[in-house]
């Protein structure tokens, strides 16, 4: 009789213990059962691989952790069972996770999140240059720009066009100071109009990241053109130049003018100066000094909206 009612109880332990144990449970925590826990742990980076700290981590809807300065965060007795883990950090698509926890091993996760791309500006200027070559004409250029704000990186960017009732173009993307500038230039080489008629036709942008994250910029539209091109009395083209260098120039101020841009610039393209000065100056005294060699100086007229007109003279510093 003893032996059958101890066995019996044995079973009934068994039984009750396999029940507790195995039953799929809903909840995170459960303080009365030591076992059918885990530990979660995760760790969060951007998609350049750098740790990714304040990253707000919830479990089941139910218990919220955020990542430390090297983008990790513990999860410690966790009932097994299905998990819902959703990370989320202002600025970047926010992350759902479906899996399941088991009993005694261990869930380790590697996360990337995705920066959501900003535009930071956008504007569209006209440039109106001087050149010297065979004709001494004049080069006419229409630029649209958005300057996008992407801290992933420039390929993460799948899709940027700028669309007109005329057909849609691609625009070229490259670093710009820390921005990722997506820009198109017309000229009357490659523009399906006449440049003067781009004045007034308005351009949409649509820009797309490989997450499917998008942004688009409305009603972009080129305002004037800036004609009047700026005289360059000194030096004159070709000329040698000598110590201290003493530049003059003269600008009518036409509607809507607003300031120089004066610039020297040596034979490989590197800036050696550049200021601006109000509309109303005339000579300008570089008192820096100059290796002997070739330089342009560059005079720009901007008006009030960004567009400018250009004229340079090449000389020689002696």
């Amino acid at each position: 009789m003893v032996k059958k009612f101890f066995t019996f109880f044995i079973f009934l332990f068994l039984l009750y213990s396999a029940c507790y144990i195995d039953m799929p449970h809903s909840g995170l925590l459960d303080p009365e059962n030591s076992f059918g826990k885990s530990t979660v742990k995760i760790k969060c980076y951007d998609r350049s691989h750098n740790p990714l700290p304040g990253v707000l981590v919830t479990i089941n809807d139910t218990i919220t952790k955020v990542s430390d300065d090297f983008g990790y965060v513990s999860f410690l007795n966790i009932l097994k069972g299905d998990l819902k883990i959703r990370l989320s950090k202002d600025g970047y698509s926010t992350l759902y996770i479906d899996t399941i926890l088991f009993s005694g091993i261990p869930l380790n996760l590697v996360e990337y999140l995705n920066f959501i791309p900003k535009v930071e500006s956008s504007y569209v200027y006209s440039s109106v240059r001087k050149t010297f070559d065979v004709f001494d004409s004049l080069r006419f250029d229409v630029n649209f720009v958005v300057k996008v704000l992407e801290k992933d990186s420039i390929e993460d960017i799948s899709e940027a066009f700028i669309y007109f009732d005329f057909g849609r173009y691609e625009l070229m993307k490259v670093y710009d100071d820390g921005f990722i500038k997506c820009s198109l230039n017309f000229n009357k080489t490659n523009s399906p109009l006449n440049l003067y008629d781009l004045i007034g036709e308005k351009g949409n942008i649509f820009i797309k990241d490989s997450y499917q994250e998008s942004l688009k910029v409305k009603d972009l539209s080129l305002i004037r053109f800036v004609e009047y091109i700026p005289t360059i009395i000194s030096p004159s083209e070709g000329e040698e130049f000598f110590y201290p260098y003493s530049f003059k120039f003269k600008s009518e101020k036409p509607y809507y003018s607003s300031y120089l841009n004066l610039s020297i610039i040596d034979v490989n393209g590197v800036t050696i100066f550049s200021d601006s000065f109000s509309i109303m100056d005339t000579m300008f005294v570089y008192n820096g000094s100059l290796k002997e060699g070739e330089y342009r100086f560059v005079v720009r007229v901007y008006d009030l909206f960004g567009n400018f007109s250009e004229n340079s003279v090449t000389f020689f510093s002696k």
